[in-house]
């Protein structure tokens, strides 16, 4: 008998690591989300932010998703912060609040910025198993935030990668990004020292940059045909001409494309060159099997 009181599980970072998640099970909890988003078993609000004061370089994303197979709602709340590696800090710390969808009933808080750098990585390897060239070989990964680790991670357990290249705006973070690959994948990892050597020539380019406003420093003309393309973040770091490049634009949740101010696509979709008609699918239509995914070698998908 329910007493009206709140009782709360509490997960913190440490409770979080503990549970030793390896990589098969965080890639098999994030496919059967999409597998729930695509059978309709899932409601994605489209995420919002919060810009405190532009003199602190960041933000927060508010986040806000219902899960049927877990039978619980979410709102995870993640700080975004540019200069937070000045004072020792994740640029992205997140909190995640689990509740009863019947009652509204709080359930839990947890630490979720390790989940949230698993889960994010988990999408992107998720989206190179489907869209990616066949035999591809190359990772070009532009960025050293907290969730690029386990984009590398995931996405060379699901690709046979012969080289790994790895680019961030400072030095000191790239080196430090290497050498945590070196210590943990068996792939040659090369550091660059500009993004054009980073990425050309790459069979998948992913983009996580840290970008205090858009700027497009990844040029589409840098980029192979066929390759899988995969830029992401809050601040634009790709020019508009990249889905004219395009023969497929696969993403997350259109949802969270169509609306708001910020995102990765956002300037083509508030330009016209992305629209519901010219996307060729929501990433969980491809997980499961609505819409294809890579057909053709040649393909260029975003």
């Amino acid at each position: 008998m329910a007493d009206g009181h709140i009782h709360l599980t509490w997960l913190n970072g440490v409770d979080v690591e503990r549970l030793a998640l390896t990589d098969d099970e965080i890639l098999a909890a994030v496919e059967a989300a999409l597998v729930a988003q695509g059978q309709g078993g899932a409601v994605l609000e489209p995420r919002v932010h919060l810009e405190p004061d532009p003199r602190f370089r960041g933000h927060f994303n508010v986040l806000r998703g219902y899960l049927a197979p877990l039978d619980l709602a979410g709102i995870k709340i993640v700080g975004d912060y540019v200069d937070n590696y000045l004072q020792g800090l994740p640029s992205e710390m997140a909190l995640l609040n689990l509740f009863d969808p019947r009652t509204g009933m709080p359930r839990a808080i947890v630490d979720a910025t390790a989940i949230t750098e698993m889960r994010t990585g988990a999408l992107t390897a998720i989206g190179a198993r489907h869209l990616a060239p066949a035999g591809a070989r190359v990772l070009g990964h532009i960025g050293a935030r907290g969730t690029a680790y386990w984009n590398v991670r995931l996405v060379a357990h699901e690709l046979d990668l012969d080289e790994i290249r790895v680019h961030s705006r400072r030095p000191d973070s790239r080196e430090a990004f290497a050498e945590r690959l070196r210590a943990d994948l068996d792939v040659p990892v090369v550091v660059t020292d500009d993004w054009e050597s980073c990425v050309r020539g790459a069979d998948v380019v992913v983009e996580a940059s840290r970008l205090a406003e858009p700027t497009p420093l990844l040029r589409t003309a840098w980029l192979k045909p066929g390759a899988l393309v995969v830029p992401y973040g809050t601040m634009s770091a790709v020019e508009l001409s990249l889905t004219d490049l395009a023969d497929k634009v696969v993403v997350d949740d259109w949802g969270q494309c169509r609306t708001g101010k910020l995102g990765a696509l956002r300037a083509h979709v508030d330009s016209g060159r992305l629209s519901e008609q010219s996307l060729h699918a929501e990433l969980a239509q491809v997980v499961t099997g609505e819409r294809p995914g890579r057909e053709r070698d040649d393909e260029t998908i975003v």
